[in-house]
């Protein structure tokens, strides 16, 4: 008997078959998408499917895509490091090697032909530093500092030049973003000189191009944008915004504008014709007579006060009184070389630079501006560079070659060049030369506090009739240059004195042009014999050049060597001094080269271990992040992927749902009596 579905007992043939085919799509759909599911292993294939777990997978994949490159940081990082304390091992076993040579010299008699032979080794072992020095890693030079992408060593003139920048390359490390992956100058290998610091506040004006950014304002804490209020005569009051100033020209224009405006606003007369504009260092206001003007900063501001016109108490500017207080402008490369208050007003010259064993005259005559000083010394001495002083307010002179003595660099003076290298500051050999930085640093050594004050003879000065004027050096003597001539001529003058002599029959003093102490006697005793150093009992003779001296003035006049000469401290000048002591048989020369190794030792060894923990904190790092990648990939695959058991047991369900359909609609759709009745 056959037998239909009550439910549709009375429903049109088109909606029974527009039911069934929909209920068969519902189920093929299920198991096609099931079966997508099942083949990618996705859970989610499209953000529609679920759009909370679509946001959570997306900001995962971000985190994860960011990890992976962090990884890769790491590894760059570490391979870098890598390199980096191999190469400072492979420079500390060639320090050691060095060491072990110089001892040997030192410790036991050795021929001048045996120290030809170990100075070849030193020099084989200088190519070796060479090589070391640039030596790369997957980030580049790792001893090129900021600038991996250049070589740091170069050979120079018989020196090797660094050209690395300060500091170190930085990347993104996670955690460890702040650690260096190369090294800069600084270190035993890549150190500078700074020693030629500007011994003179050049002190400049501020001119209308000045920049607020060079200027350490009124109260030393810069110079800040914003608002600030002005009345006159103790009238209304008015703003005045300079936060689109960028100079100091800018502010003297926006505040004469304003000033303007409130005249015609309120019908007074407050400026001059001299306006609003700079003088010396400070903003200068030329007021009506009788006129007071006062600035007011706001509440919580201190604009007015950094710019020097707002006093505390509250001073108005009159026609008497108009210039605010000095805002300290900075030098910058910009600054009009007439704007330099520290030349006293007089015109630079010429003056003479040697490095690199060359000696040039450089005209600084035509210079208008700081950048034009930079640039004629920059270009006159390869391996030079010239800086502005931390505190802005003087001129560095660094060199960049390490070398020999003789490639040393020094500043002098030029017969009839005005004294430009001490109007700069930037002489090597002045009267305010310390002392301490003599012989690379090491200073002088005098002889003092022995019972016997004969004993503490540091040298003495034979004139040409063979009068002895002996030298008792104090430690107050030679804290400077201009100290130790002092106390050089007090005693002499003493000593001449006590003996009937006139004191013109001798004096001390800087050498005007060449670097270095004169010692002068007069034409009548030089009539006799020349001048001459006696060494006392201390090496301070011998450490103050006196020693290789040089005569002229019909050898009435003795100028000492420049001790004072500006050299790179690092283990390339210390190996070529000592493969140099060794050629001329200078046992002193070794001896002073091993002090100087042991020390850059002591700074390889520094710099080893400060890359081992380094190296050690990327490897933290790397283990840390692995950690956070494998916690990421978990919750994004709980989120994303599929559960292939429980998508098996669905698609089992929906194969019986879907035969269990087609069983339905055939059963149904079967023909019966009541299709060919009526």
């Amino acid at each position: 008997m056959s037998t239909y579905p009550t439910s549709y007992s009375r429903s049109p043939t088109l909606l029974f078959s527009q039911n069934s085919l929909n209920a068969l799509g519902r189920s093929n759909f299920s198991i096609s998408r099931l079966n997508e599911q099942l083949a990618t292993g996705l859970d989610i294939l499209r953000p529609s499917d679920d759009p909370i777990r679509s946001s959570t997978i997306s900001i995962l994949d971000g985190r994860l895509e960011y990890t992976d490159q962090l990884l890769k940081n790491l590894e760059f990082a570490g391979n870098s490091l890598g390199i980096l304390d191999h190469a400072l091992g492979d420079a500390k076993s060639l320090v050691d090697e060095a060491l072990a040579i110089a001892s040997g010299q030192l410790s036991s008699p050795s021929d001048p032909e045996s120290r030809q032979g170990q100075a070849v080794i030193i020099d084989s072992l200088i190519s070796s530093l060479f090589n070391i020095s640039n030596s790369e890693s997957l980030v580049g030079f790792v001893f090129g500092g900021t600038a991996p992408g250049t070589a740091p060593v170069s050979y120079l003139n018989g020196g090797y030049n660094f050209s690395g920048g300060q500091g170190g390359l930085m990347a993104a490390l996670g955690s460890a973003s702040d650690i260096p992956i190369t090294l800069g100058a600084g270190n035993a290998i890549g150190a500078l000189s700074s020693r030629i610091e500007g011994s003179v506040d050049l002190d400049p004006d501020l001119t209308d191009s000045t920049r607020l950014s060079d200027l350490n304002g009124a109260r030393q804490l810069g110079i800040t944008s914003g608002v600030f209020e002005m009345s006159f005569n103790t009238g209304a009051t008015m703003q005045i915004d300079i936060s689109a100033a960028d100079t100091i020209g800018d502010v003297a224009d926006i505040v004469e504008a304003a000033i303007i405006q409130y005249e015609s606003d309120n019908g007074v007369t407050i400026l001059g014709s001299g306006g609003v504009s700079v003088s010396g260092g400070s903003l200068d206001f030329d007021i009506a007579v009788g006129g007071s003007l006062e600035f007011i900063d706001v509440l919580g501001s201190q604009v007015g006060a950094n710019l020097g016109i707002v006093q505390s108490p509250a001073t108005p500017l009159t026609d008497t009184a108009g210039t605010g207080a000095d805002l300290d402008p900075n030098l910058s490369w910009t600054t009009p070389i007439t704007a330099l208050n520290g030349l006293g007003g007089a015109a630079l010259d010429d003056l003479q630079l040697n490095t690199n064993g060359q000696s040039v005259t450089v005209d600084l005559s035509g210079a208008t501006t700081l950048g034009d000083i930079r640039s004629a010394l920059e270009s006159a001495g390869s391996g030079l560079r010239v800086e502005i002083s931390e505190n802005g307010r003087g001129l560095n002179i660094i060199t960049e070659t390490a070398g020999t003595n003789n490639l040393a660099l020094s500043i002098s003076e030029v017969a009839g060049g005005n004294d430009t290298a001490t109007m700069l500051g930037i002489r090597s050999f002045a009267n305010d030369t310390p002392i301490s930085v003599f012989n690379d640093g090491r200073g002088v050594d005098i002889s003092t506090g022995s019972p016997n004050s004969a004993q503490d003879i540091d040298f003495t000065i034979v004139l040409g009739d063979d009068f002895d004027i002996e030298i008792d050096l104090q430690p107050g003597d030679i804290e400077t240059v201009e100290t130790l001539i002092t106390a050089i001529n007090t005693q002499a003058n003493a000593q001449l004195t006590a003996a009937g002599r006139p004191t013109t029959d001798f004096s001390a003093q800087l050498s005007a042009t060449s670097n270095g102490i004169e010692f002068t006697q007069s034409p009548a005793v030089g009539a006799v014999g020349a001048i001459g150093i006696s060494p006392g009992n201390s090496p301070a003779a011998e450490q103050l050049g006196l020693m290789s001296a040089t005569s002229s003035n019909s050898n009435n006049t003795l100028t000492s060597e420049d001790r004072a000469k500006v050299r790179v401290n690092n283990l390339f000048t210390h190996l070529l001094d000592l493969a140099e002591a060794l050629r001329t048989d200078d046992t002193l020369g070794i001896q002073i080269a091993s002090e100087n190794m042991k020390e850059s030792l002591d700074d390889l060894i520094e710099s080893q271990g400060l890359v081992g923990g380094y190296a050690q904190r990327i490897d933290t790092e790397v283990v840390r992040q692995e950690d956070k990648e494998l916690f990421d990939l978990a919750m994004r695959s709980q989120l994303r992927d599929l559960d292939y058991a429980q998508a098996s047991s669905r698609f089992s369900q929906l194969q019986l749902q879907l035969q269990a359909t087609m069983s339905v609609i055939a059963q149904t759709q079967s023909r019966t009596l009541l299709d060919f009745l009526g």
